[in-house]
């Protein structure tokens, strides 16, 4: 993934890039994190969480150290460490209101 590529010469990803680098994370997850509530046994919630023990997860999927895991080592292959250490910070805070880019497609 190329979104945070610049990001970490040009200080903290903004609130923008870190949605689109989650999109996956929502897919299954929940807007910004937090599942849907009739699905909340199955998956868990991301937002929240110490960003210490959701970069430990992220590690061990992608080094296929959760056996009973279906598609999340697949899903973290994706993922560079800097990547996922932006993740678990971002998802240890509060929720944030959704960011949308003004008309004309780009953030100012």
């Amino acid at each position: 993934m190329l979104i945070l590529a610049g990001a970490a010469q040009a200080g903290p990803p903004r609130p923008l890039d870190m949605e689109v680098l989650a999109g996956t994370c929502f897919a299954c997850h929940g807007p910004q994190g937090v599942p849907p509530a009739g699905a909340a046994e199955a998956l868990p919630r991301l937002r929240g969480r110490p960003a210490a023990e959701l970069l430990r997860l992220m590690r061990a999927f992608r080094q296929g150290q959760m056996p009973q895991a279906s598609v999340m080592p697949l899903l973290m292959q994706g993922y560079d460490d800097a990547q996922m250490q932006a993740l678990a910070q971002w998802f240890a805070q509060p929720a944030q209101p959704a960011q949308t880019a003004p008309a004309g497609g780009r953030e100012r």
